[in-house]
C-alpha cells in the first residue's frame, strides 16, 4: 500500500516498479493467501487514493469569490498573534474544513477570541479561495499540508465574525475543549517549561521554543521534541507503573489505557506519528487477544495510518515515524545502544536530506546521550511539573531552570562546526541510499558494504554540488525581484536583488522566518549552495533589498554591489549589520566587471539609489543575452540606449514589475527580446503588470513569462543551449491573474 500511495500522490513512477518487484517476490513464495492479501491491499490503496483525490476536487473551490457562511470552530483551532486571528473551521452547510483569517485591531476583541473555551459558530463574510500551492521548487507545500489536515479552502474575513456558542457538544468536541484548557493551563507556566508541556503532552507548537527547535533540527534529534511514538511508550510505561504503585490490577490499568488512548490521540493533535504510536500501543495492550507480534503491529499501524491519511508517507514526519519504528522491530537485539543510534541516524538521513537539505555530523551520534536523557530525565520531569504546578509551582520553577540550562547546552552544541549543506538528492538517489543503508545494517560487519555506501553518498554529493548545467532563475518572491544566476559546476553564484516586503508605514512584527527563507534560501540549499559570490542590489526599495539580512544570515556572501551613492545610506547599513559583513562595492557603468559574465550598464553617476538610479546588468548565459533592469524608468531606459546603441537582448527582465513607468517602446524595439520576464505579486495593490505594457509586448510578439502565472521561472542551460522550466504549468492559478495575463 505504501508504494502505491507514493506512486499516486508523489507522483513517483519508480514506485510502480517497486510494487511490481514486491508482487514478483510474493509470487515466488507460492503462497496464494499472501498473494491474495497483497493484491487486495493494492486495490484498497488505489480505492482510498481515488476517494481522497475525488474529495479534494469536490470540496476545493475553483476561484476567489465572496462568501457568507456559518462555520463551526473548535477552541484549540484558534490562534491569536500580532493582531491576527486565525482558525480552522467547518462550514456548516457544505461540511468543508476551511482556514480562516481576520485582522483585529481591538485589544478587547483579541482577548475575547483568546478566551473562547468551547465550540462556537462564526457567522462571517469574506473572500474564499483555494489554498495556494508551492510556487517555487522545493518550497514548503502549504496546500499539501492542509489537505493532509482535511482543510481545502482559505477564507479571508472582511471583518470580525459574529460568534455564538454551540449548545450541543459531542465527545470529540469535549476532547478539543480539554486540549484548549490544557494549553491555557500550560501558558501560565514560565518559559520554556510551558513550551515543553505544550509540545510534548498535547502536540502544540510554541513560538517561545523556536530557537530550540532550530537547534535540535540542526542536530537531527527533532523527533525527540515532537510528540511521537517514544512519548506514547513512555507515557504508557509511567501510567502502568503508577497503577501498580496504587495497587491496581494490571488488567484494569491496561483496560483503562485501551479506552483512554484514542481520546488522548485527539487531545494530542492527531499527528501521523502519533496515530502510528497509539495503534502500536493498543496492539501491545491487546497482545493476549490479537496474538500479533511486533512487526505485525507495525504493519497494522501502517495500514490504518494510510487509510486515515493516504499521503502520510509523503511527509517527513510520517516517513521518519514509520521508518525508524520499522527498523526497531527488525534490528538485531544484540546490537549495542551506540550502534543502534548510529544505524537509525543513517537510515533516516536520506529522508532528512530530501526535506531539509543539510545535516550536522553530530546528528549521527547525538541521539546516544540524548535518548536516555530525554527518556529518564526531561520527559518525566515535564510530566511531573505539568501535574503538580497548580499545587506546588516551586517544582515547576526548579524544572524550568534545568530546561533553561539544557537549552543553552543544546545551543552551544549546535554551534559547533560540522554542519554540511548536502543538497536535495533526486528521489531515485534517496531510494538507493536508503536501500543501501538497510543492506549495510543487515550485515554491519562488512567493511565492503559500508565502503559502497560511502562512495554512493560521495557520488550523490558531487552530482549535486558540481552540476553540468547552469541556470538563470527568477524566484517567485511575491511583489519584488529576486534572480539567482548559477554557472555550470557552480563556478559563480550570483543574486540580483533579494526581494522584500513593503510595510506601507505600518509596524511589521519581527519574524524569524520570512518569504526568502522558504523560497530563495531553501532553493539554494536544495542545490547544495551555501555561498554567494556577489549580490547585486538594483536600488534601495524594500521589495528589492528587504530580505538582505535573511540572505546574509543563511549564506556566506563575498560581496554586495550597489549603485554608487547607496553604500552609506542607513537603509543599507542597517540591513548589512556588523556580523559576517561582506564587502560593499559602489558601482557605476564605468566600474570593471565584478563577475566575468555580468556587465554593469547603469547608473552613469552616483545618485540616491531611487528607481531612476537602478542598476542595469547584462550577461550572456546559454547562448542567450539577458538584460536585468531593476525598477529603471522610461527616461533611464532611453539614456541606456544612448550610451549603448548596440545593446540587444534575447531575454528581458521587465522594469518595475511590468509597470507602465518602464518598458518604453523605443527600448523594446531596439532590444527586440524574444522573451519578457515579469516578477510581480499576486493581487498586488499596484495592478502589476500594466495592461498597456502587456499589450505592447504582444504587439511586438514578445513571449511573456510571469511569476504570477508560472511561479519560479528557470532558464537551464548547457554551453550555448538551454530550455525553460517553470514550477507551475500556467493553468493552476488562473483565478489569481490580472485580465491582461488571462487573455
Amino acid at each position: 500500500m505504501g508504494s502505491v500511495t507514493v506512486a499516486i500522490f508523489g507522483p513517483q513512477p519508480y514506485c510502480w516498479l517497486f510494487t511490481a518487484y514486491l508482487l514478483l517476490r510474493v509470487c515466488c513464495l507460492r503462497r496464494p493467501a499472501v498473494l491474495l492479501a497483497c493484491c487486495l491491499s493494492i486495490v484498497v490503496a488505489g480505492g482510498i487514493c481515488w476517494s481522497f483525490q475525488r474529495q479534494i476536487s469536490r470540496k476545493t473551490v475553483v476561484d476567489r469569490h465572496p462568501v457568507t457562511q456559518v462555520v463551526k470552530v473548535l477552541p484549540d483551532d484558534i490562534k491569536v498573534q500580532d493582531g491576527f486571528v486565525t482558525a480552522v473551521g467547518t462550514d456548516q452547510q457544505s461540511k468543508t474544513r476551511e482556514s480562516l483569517a481576520v485582522s483585529v485591531r481591538d485589544p478587547q476583541l483579541l482577548d475575547h477570541f483568546r478566551c473562547l473555551d468551547r465550540p462556537t459558530e462564526w457567522q462571517l463574510t469574506g473572500m474564499i479561495q483555494p489554498v495556494m500551492p508551492a510556487t517555487n521548487e522545493n518550497e514548503f507545500d502549504l496546500c499539501r499540508y492542509y489537505q493532509q489536515r482535511r482543510v481545502y479552502n482559505q477564507v479571508r474575513l472582511d471583518q470580525p465574525p459574529l460568534v455564538r456558542n454551540v449548545t450541543q457538544r459531542g465527545l470529540c468536541d469535549r476532547c478539543h475543549c480539554w486540549r484548549w484548557r490544557l494549553s491555557n493551563y500550560f501558558n501560565r507556566m514560565p518559559e520554556p517549561l510551558a513550551g515543553y508541556c505544550q509540545q510534548l503532552i498535547i502536540g502544540q507548537n510554541s513560538a517561545a521554543n523556536d530557537q530550540l527547535m532550530a537547534d535540535v533540527k540542526k542536530l537531527g534529534v527533532i523527533h525527540l521534541f515532537c510528540i511521537s511514538g517514544m512519548h506514547v511508550v513512555l507515557l504508557v510505561t509511567i501510567l502502568r507503573w503508577l497503577g501498580v504503585y496504587l495497587w491496581l490490577d494490571r488488567e484494569l490499568v491496561d483496560g483503562l489505557l485501551i479506552l483512554a488512548l484514542p481520546f488522548y490521540l485527539i487531545v494530542a493533535g492527531g499527528a501521523p506519528s502519533l496515530i502510528r504510536a497509539v495503534i502500536m500501543a493498543e496492539a501491545g495492550l491487546l497482545q493476549d487477544i490479537l496474538k500479533l507480534d511486533r512487526l505485525d503491529s507495525w504493519a497494522l499501524s501502517l495500514l490504518v495510518g494510510m487509510a486515515w491519511e493516504p499521503a502520510v508517507l509523503l511527509s517527513l514526519g510520517g516517513q521518519l515515524s514509520y521508518l525508524l519504528s520499522f527498523l526497531l522491530q527488525v534490528m538485531d537485539r544484540q546490537i549495542t545502544a551506540l550502534r543502534q543510534c548510529l544505524f537509525l541516524s543513517l537510515a533516516s538521513l536520506p529522508a532528512i536530506l530530501s526535506y531539509v537539505f543539510e545535516f550536522h555530523w553530530l546528528s549521527l551520534v547525538i541521539s546516544y546521550p540524548m535518548i536516555p536523557l530525554f527518556s529518564f530525565v526531561l520527559f518525566p520531569l515535564v510530566l511531573v511539573s505539568a501535574g503538580t504546578y497548580w499545587l506546588v509551582p516551586a517544582v515547576g520553577e526548579l524544572v524550568n531552570r534545568l530546561l533553561l540550562f539544557f537549552q543553552r547546552l543544546v545551543g552551544l552544541v549546535a554551534q559547533l562546526p560540522g554542519e554540511v549543506v548536502f543538497g536535495k538528492p533526486a528521489f531515485w538517489m534517496a531510494t538507493v541510499l536508503f536501500l543501501l543503508t538497510l543492506w549495510c545494517i543487515s550485515s554491519y560487519r562488512s567493511a565492503r558494504r559500508w565502503l559502497m555506501l560511502s562512495l554512493t553518498y560521495l557520488s550523490c554529493f558531487l552530482v549535486i554540488h558540481l552540476p553540468l548545467t547552469g541556470e538563470v532563475n527568477f524566484v517567485d518572491i511575491g511583489q519584488g525581484d529576486c534572480i539567482i544566476i548559477r554557472e555550470p559546476f557552480n563556478r559563480h553564484v550570483m543574486m540580483i536583488d533579494t526581494g522584500g516586503k513593503l510595510n506601507f508605514g505600518r509596524h511589521q512584527p519581527v519574524r524569524t522566518r520570512d518569504v526568502a527563507t522558504r523560497t530563495s534560501i531553501n532553493y539554494l540549499k536544495s542545490r547544495g549552495i551555501n555561498h554567494i559570490d556577489t549580490i547585486y542590489l538594483s536600488h534601495r526599495d524594500a521589495d528589492h533589498i528587504g530580505y538582505l539580512p535573511t540572505v546574509l544570515q543563511n549564506m556566506r556572501v563575498s560581496r554586495v554591489a550597489v549603485p554608487a551613492g547607496m553604500e552609506k545610506q542607513p537603509v543599507l547599513t542597517r540591513k548589512v549589520g556588523t556580523v559576517n559583513q561582506p564587502q560593499i562595492i559602489p558601482v557605476t557603468d564605468q566600474h570593471p566587471n565584478i563577475d566575468p559574465n555580468l556587465k554593469i550598464l547603469h547608473p552613469f553617476a552616483p545618485g540616491e539609489a531611487k528607481n531612476e538610479d537602478s542598476m542595469v546588468l547584462t550577461g550572456r548565459f546559454g547562448g542567450q543575452q539577458f538584460v536585468f533592469t531593476g525598477d529603471l524608468d522610461r527616461a533611464g531606459e532611453c539614456a541606456v540606449l544612448e550610451h549603448y546603441p548596440g545593446l540587444h537582448a534575447d531575454i528581458l527582465k521587465l522594469g518595475h514589475h511590468g509597470s507602465r513607468t518602464a518598458s518604453d517602446e523605443r527600448f523594446l524595439d531596439q532590444l527586440h527580446p524574444q522573451w519578457g520576464i515579469i516578477s510581480a505579486g499576486r493581487f498586488n495593490r499596484y495592478y502589476h503588470p500594466n495592461d498597456e505594457v502587456v499589450a505592447s509586448l504582444r504587439q511586438r510578439q514578445i513571449k511573456i513569462l510571469s511569476t504570477q502565472q508560472y511561479g519560479m521561472i528557470r532558464y537551464v542551460y548547457t554551453r550555448q543551449r538551454g530550455h525553460w522550466q517553470t514550477t507551475l504549468k500556467g493553468e493552476e492559478l488562473k483565478w489569481t491573474l490580472p485580465n491582461c495575463l488571462n487573455n
